[in-house]
């Protein structure tokens, strides 16, 4: 995974936001913070 994906998964982690990616590796290894837009947008 590319050094900006962690940095970015870190940000709203501290932030305590959801990342909102289309990326499947993201959401498969970070569910609890990376969240799809189709899921955002059902929010």
């Amino acid at each position: 995974m590319p050094a900006h994906h962690c940095e970015f998964i870190a940000l709203a982690e501290h932030l305590n936001i959801p990342l909102v990616t289309s990326d499947a590796q993201i959401l498969a290894e970070f569910p609890d913070t990376a969240v799809s837009l189709n899921t955002f947008i059902s929010m």
